[in-house]
């Protein structure tokens, strides 16, 4: 490994190899899947607090959004609770967001290489855009025409209005990216 290294330094002299240890001392996975949880919690704040603020809506909409999406409209009812499908949204919610977190650490961290605060709000925002394409216009088009997650997709059903899910993911990317810069910060302090 040693010596691919220094072979990759002679031919290519404008990369700047890291030393093992800097790499391990910060494991990307771990940063990644804790800023995932993070911005996905962040939001999901914003739907929970209009769909529980709304009387025609039911508080867990967002997990059984999830599971509705995937296994039909029958198992989304939005003024009740339909409890397995609720725990099984909310885990592939889980997993959505750590997937979401690790993209964004690897881009912060091999990509951008993001060293400040203002760097990091800046993927943040950046990333929250990147997100919110991805999950509106090609992620939900793919099953019922993103029913029960869209106002107007063909369903009387819906979790929330759009301005709910952009400001949302709006919060989700800069709390993702700050908190990348937390971790990164802290991760990199001798102790």
């Amino acid at each position: 490994m040693e010596a691919h290294a220094e072979r990759l330094k002679r031919h290519r002299p404008q990369l700047h190899l890291l030393p093992r240890e800097a790499v391990e001392k910060h494991p990307i996975a771990l940063l990644g899947t804790f800023c995932g949880l993070t911005g996905g919690l962040v939001l999901a704040l914003p739907l929970l607090i209009y769909d529980w603020a709304k009387a025609s809506h039911a508080a867990l909409e967002l997990p059984m959004a999830v599971s509705a999406w995937l296994f039909g409209l029958n198992h989304f009812d939005q003024n009740g609770y339909v409890v397995w499908a609720i725990i099984v949204g909310a885990v592939i919610l889980l997993a959505y967001w750590v997937l979401n977190g690790l993209a964004l650490a690897a881009l912060a961290d091999r990509v951008y290489r993001v060293r400040s605060r203002s760097a990091g709000l800046a993927l943040g925002a950046l990333w929250s855009f990147v997100s919110f394409m991805f999950f509106w216009y090609m992620l939900l088009p793919i099953a019922r025409d993103g029913a029960p997650f869209k106002l107007g997709s063909g369903s009387a059903s819906f979790v929330a209005p759009d301005w709910v899910w952009i400001l949302g993911f709006t919060l989700s990317g800069l709390a993702m990216g700050a908190c990348y810069r937390l971790l990164r910060r802290a991760s990199s302090e001798p102790t």
